[in-house]
């Protein structure tokens, strides 16, 4: 019985640790979820509302996954690098490096889809003040949920499946299920977002295994987002974003624009992530960390 939930090393099996993981974080999702209804709040919001994304990115799985991931150090007696978030090094070179790459990912897809006719800028969507306030909400939604979504599915979650089944195979199996969750849980789903999703956790898994660091994936999702969603003001889940910089005309085909699920559905972004594919590995620094397995 000892076999079934030890390994040879004398810590609990990866697998058994993830359900822990997940029973902590469901637990206190669903604890923080009652408590909100109770409370009044709730009720209908737009998707693309940063204030409501920074609030449920934060409440419903950012402190989840802390209080999991904290408890399960306790038990396995690590630390927070182990799972590749280096606290003193999270807004370093790797980071600002992140954020050059991601921006200049989201530019080449928009210009891409410019060059065949899907994209024109028709004017300023917000002026003044507003402009100024969006701006400053979607640098904060946008960081929050570069950090949120790689420290949940690409820190403890890595690290532990990779010790049960290998650094690759987690990489994979966590790259497919990122694109899943996008593809069942969003409205309009195609599978050309799926696809994306997934090829870009993969992409990011390769820059986490080069550096040992989350740093390089949440500065380039971060500023990903950021451009697609509020600069460049591309759809996303059929919503454009509250407070977005441009007021954009998205005309031809859906394969080119990304229809009703904006630019990360285009068949441009596989060009861009071909090219990402063929630069990461000569251009992303490759860092020697004993915590990478």
């Amino acid at each position: 019985m000892r076999k079934i939930f030890v390994n040879q090393e004398g810590q609990i099996r990866s697998g058994w640790r993830l359900l822990i993981w997940f029973a902590i974080i469901i637990a206190a999702h669903l604890t923080i979820s009652n408590v909100g209804r109770r409370l009044g709040f709730g009720g209908q919001h737009a998707f693309l509302d940063p204030r409501w994304l920074v609030a449920t990115d934060l409440l419903l799985i950012l402190i989840p996954t802390v209080l999991a991931t904290f408890v399960m150090m306790r038990i396995e007696r690590r630390h927070l690098s182990d799972y590749y978030l280096h606290l003193r090094h999270l807004f370093g070179g790797l980071f600002w490096n992140g954020l050059a790459w991601g921006a200049a990912s989201v530019s080449l897809l928009i210009g891409l889809i410019a060059v065949f006719g899907g994209y024109r800028i028709t004017g300023l969507a917000s002026h003044g003040s507003a402009l100024v306030y969006g701006l400053l909400l979607w640098i904060a939604a946008s960081l929050v949920i570069g950090a949120v979504e790689e420290f949940a599915f690409r820190a403890y979650m890595l690290r532990t499946l990779a010790d049960g089944i290998g650094f690759w195979p987690a990489a994979a199996l966590l790259a497919f299920g990122f694109g899943a969750l996008h593809y069942f849980t969003k409205p309009n789903e195609r599978w050309e977002d799926f696809a994306c999703t997934g090829l870009l956790a993969f992409l990011l898994t390769i820059t986490i295994r080069r550096t040992g660091d989350l740093a390089f994936a949440i500065g380039w999702h971060a500023a990903f987002d950021f451009g697609n969603i509020y600069f460049w003001a591309g759809r996303n889940a059929g919503e454009f974003a509250e407070g977005r910089l441009f007021a954009a005309s998205w005309p031809g085909p859906d394969w080119l624009t990304g229809g009703l699920l904006g630019p990360e559905a285009s068949w441009m972004i596989f060009v861009v992530i071909a090219g990402l594919f063929l630069v990461c590995t000569r251009f992303v620094p490759k860092i020697s960390r004993p915590q990478v397995q």
